[in-house]
């Protein structure tokens, strides 16, 4: 009988699982084409901001981000696109970075 409850438990679990990663995918492909979208919570939370694909660097804050530039773009723990840096190619995103970033940068062709 508890041999039972385990499997059908674990089943309940197993399936819930795809619906919370369909949720954070289902939010970061809201990004339109062209933009980087981030959010200043993890997993598509909170105010979410839009930033078009011009080169350079942006102050921009959040913890999730998604990029659909069609360029590189990285994500820096401090203003001005200093110190610790994680980079997102195009297409990609981040449900939760590291820490909180401060400042972002698009890169040129």
């Amino acid at each position: 009988m508890k041999l039972r409850l385990f499997a059908l438990v674990g089943a309940a679990v197993i399936a819930a699982l795809p619906l919370t990663t369909g949720q954070s995918a289902s939010a970061a492909t809201k990004c339109p084409k062209n933009y980087v979208c981030h959010w200043t919570k993890a997993n598509f939370k909170g105010k979410m901001g839009i930033n078009n694909r011009s080169t350079g660097c942006f102050p921009r804050k959040g913890r999730s981000v998604s990029n659909q530039t069609g360029r590189r773009i990285s994500v820096y723990k401090g203003d001005y696109c200093k110190g610790a840096r994680i980079d997102i190619k195009t297409g990609h995103y981040s449900a939760k970075t590291p820490w909180s970033f401060k400042s972002m940068s698009v890169w040129g062709p």
